[in-house]
C-alpha cells in the first residue's frame, strides 16, 4: 500500500506540489527567488508584471501561495520561456518546467508554462497578457512594490478580475484595498466600462454578459463588504482583511511582496 504522501499520492492528485527533496530555506514567500526571475526577464528587455494570488497579497488580501503568476506579452512568451530554461547557476540549469497546477474551470491557467526553481520549493507560471487583460508593456499598467516587484496596477488588476469574473478574487481585492463604488465611478477606466460587456472581449464563453460596472457595484457596496466580515471580526475590522487599528494602505507596509 502506498504511503499517504509518497510518489503515488502526488500522481493521483494532479497539480499537487511535491515539497520533498528541496531546500526550504529560501526567502519568505519566495521573494528572493522572484527578484532573481525579475532580474532575468528585465535584463532581456521582456516586459512583465505579477498577477494572480500574489497580486492579491500585494493589495492586502490574506491569501497564501507558493506559486507566482507572471503576465507576459503573448509575443514574448516563448522567448521568456527559453530564457529561463537557459539560465545557469554554478554551471547548472537554474529552472525547469514543472507539472501544471490543477485545472479549475473556466480558467485555462493549467495550460500555461509552469516553472520550478531547481532544489527549491518555489514555482511560477508564465501567463500570456491576452488571458490577464493587462498589457505589461505599458507603464500605466504596472506599479512596483517597495521590494521592486512589478505588479499589475490597481486599476488594471481590478479590470482584469472583473472581466475574468473571478468572484472570490474580486471580493478579496476590494476588501484588501477597501475600495468602494465611488472609487470605481471616479476612475476613467471604469467609466469606459459602463456599457462594456464580457462578449466584447471575446470572453463570454457561457458567462453572464452583465455590464462590468454593475458587477463592481454589487461587490463593492458597503453592505456587501460588511456581509463578508466574519462574526468574530465584527467591530474590529472595516473590511474582511483590514483591521480598524491599522488603516494604512497595505502597499506601503514592509512586507515580502
Amino acid at each position: 500500500m502506498a504511503q499517504p504522501h509518497g510518489p503515488d499520492y502526488h500522481e493521483k492528485l494532479p497539480g499537487l506540489r511535491d515539497y520533498s527533496g528541496a531546500d526550504a530555506n529560501h526567502g519568505v514567500h519566495g521573494i528572493d527567488e522572484i527578484l532573481d526571475v525579475i532580474h532575468q526577464l528585465s535584463a532581456a528587455g521582456i516586459p512583465f508584471c505579477v498577477v494572480g494570488v500574489s497580486a492579491l497579497r500585494y493589495y492586502g488580501a490574506a491569501r497564501v501561495t507558493d506559486e507566482w503568476d507572471f503576465c507576459v506579452p503573448d509575443d514574448k512568451l516563448a522567448t521568456a520561456c527559453q530564457l529561463l530554461l537557459d539560465a545557469q547557476h554554478d554551471g547548472n540549469e537554474k529552472y525547469k518546467i514543472d507539472k501544471p497546477p490543477p485545472p479549475v474551470p473556466p480558467s485555462v491557467r493549467h495550460t500555461f508554462p509552469s516553472f520550478r526553481r531547481k532544489c527549491y520549493n518555489f514555482w511560477f507560471i508564465l501567463t500570456p497578457s491576452s488571458d490577464c487583460f493587462v498589457d505589461p508593456s505599458l507603464e500605466a499598467h504596472v506599479e512596483r512594490s517597495k521590494n521592486g516587484v512589478p505588479y499589475a496596477s490597481l486599476i488594471q488588476f481590478a479590470r482584469s478580475l472583473l472581466i475574468q469574473q473571478r468572484g472570490s478574487d474580486r471580493a478579496d481585492f476590494i476588501d484588501g484595498m477597501n475600495l468602494d463604488i465611488e472609487w470605481g465611478q471616479a476612475s476613467d477606466e471604469f467609466v469606459k466600462l459602463k456599457n462594456h460587456r464580457l462578449k466584447d472581449d471575446g470572453y463570454s464563453g457561457g458567462l453572464s454578459p452583465q455590464p462590468l460596472e454593475d458587477r463592481w457595484r454589487e461587490i463593492a457596496s458597503s453592505e456587501a463588504k460588511q456581509r463578508r466580515i466574519e462574526p468574530l471580526k465584527q467591530g474590529r475590522y472595516f473590511t474582511r482583511w483590514r483591521i480598524i487599528k491599522s488603516p494604512k494602505d497595505p502597499r506601503t507596509k514592509d512586507r515580502p511582496v
